[in-house]
C-alpha cells in the first residue's frame, strides 16, 4: 500500500515536468515558424535584388543578407520589418538551438545536432545583423570585398591554399547537395524545420524544390570561385552570391540565367511563408 502511495506521488510530481517540457517545445515550435516566415522574407527581397541586377544594370544592393537588410530599411515600413525579421531571425535561432542540444528527434545523430547548432549561430547572427540596421546608421559594407580581405589572409597562412581549398570544396559539397535534393522527391528542408512544420501541400514541395535547385546553383558557383582563388594564390577570385551572379551576367545569357536563379529564390520564399502558414493552421486546430 505504502509502494502504491509512493509511486502515485512520484507521477503526481513527474507530471508537471512533461507539462512544462512540452509547454516549452511547443513555444520552441512556435518560434521556428515565425522563423520560417521570417526567411521566407529574406529570401524575397534576395530575389528582388537579383532581379535589380538585370533589369537596373547591376546597380542597388549587393544581393547578400546586408543588402536585403538595407533595402528594407529604405522603405517607410523599414524598421517595422527589421524588428519582424530581428524577432523571426531570433526565433529560428533557438528552435535550431534546441533541437541541438535536446536532440528531440531519435533521428537527429551527431552530424544532424552539430548542423543544427551551426545554423542556430548563423540565424543568431542575422538577428544581431537586423538589430545593428535598427540601431545605427551605419549600414553600408561590402560582404564580397570582406570575403577576399578574410580568404587573402587564410591564402598567406602555411598550408592556406589547403584549407581555403577545403572549403570550396565543401560548399561544391552542399550545392549539388541541395540540387540532389531537389530531383529526389525527398525532405525539401532540413530535420530541423520538418520538426516545426511537418505539414506541407504539394504546391509547397514543389516550391521548395525549385528554391533548392537555384539555391545549389549559386552555391556551386561559390564553391568553384572558392577553389579556383586556391590554385590560383588569387583571393580576388572569390565571390558571394552578389559576385556570383555578376559574373554570371557576363556569360552569355547570363541575364537569363540571373533571372531564373531570381525566381527560384522567390520560390524559395513563397516555399518558407507557405510551410510557416500551413503548419500554423494545423497547430492552431491541434489545441
Amino acid at each position: 500500500m505504502r509502494f502504491g502511495n509512493t509511486f502515485a506521488v512520484g507521477a503526481t510530481r513527474t507530471r508537471p515536468l512533461r507539462e512544462a517540457a512540452h509547454e516549452a517545445r511547443r513555444g520552441a515550435q512556435v518560434a521556428g515558424l515565425v522563423g520560417l516566415a521570417a526567411r521566407g522574407v529574406l529570401y524575397l527581397v534576395l530575389s528582388v535584388l537579383a532581379l535589380n541586377l538585370v533589369f537596373g544594370k547591376r546597380r542597388g544592393n549587393d544581393v547578400d543578407a546586408r543588402g536585403a537588410m538595407e533595402e528594407l530599411a529604405r522603405h517607410d515600413l523599414g524598421s517595422v520589418l527589421l524588428v519582424i525579421l530581428a524577432i523571426g531571425f531570433a526565433g529560428f535561432a533557438l528552435w535550431y538551438a534546441y533541437e541541438a542540444l535536446t536532440g528531440h528527434n531519435t533521428s537527429h545523430e551527431g552530424p544532424d545536432r552539430i548542423a543544427d547548432g551551426a545554423r542556430g549561430v548563423g540565424y543568431g547572427l542575422l538577428c544581431v545583423l537586423a538589430i545593428s540596421f535598427l540601431v545605427s546608421a551605419n549600414r553600408g559594407g561590402d560582404t564580397d570585398r570582406t570575403q577576399q580581405t578574410w580568404t587573402a589572409k587564410v591564402l598567406e597562412w602555411p598550408g592556406g591554399r589547403l584549407l581555403v581549398g577545403a572549403v570550396g570544396l565543401v560548399a561544391l559539397g552542399i550545392g549539388v547537395y541541395l540540387v540532389r535534393r531537389a530531383v529526389s522527391g525527398g525532405r525539401q528542408d532540413s530535420r530541423a524545420v520538418l520538426e516545426a512544420a511537418p505539414h506541407e501541400t504539394r504546391a509547397v514541395h514543389v516550391l521548395g524544390a525549385l528554391g533548392n535547385v537555384a539555391r545549389g546553383a549559386v552555391i556551386v558557383l561559390i564553391g568553384i570561385f572558392i577553389i579556383v582563388a586556391a590554385l590560383e594564390h588569387d583571393a580576388g577570385e572569390t565571390a558571394g552570391l552578389d559576385g556570383s551572379l555578376k559574373r554570371l551576367l557576363d556569360e552569355p545569357y547570363g541575364d537569363v540565367l540571373v533571372v531564373l536563379v531570381a525566381i527560384g529564390l522567390a520560390a524559395f520564399a513563397v516555399y518558407s511563408i507557405g510551410r510557416a502558414v500551413v503548419n500554423r493552421k494545423h497547430a492552431a486546430n491541434a489545441y
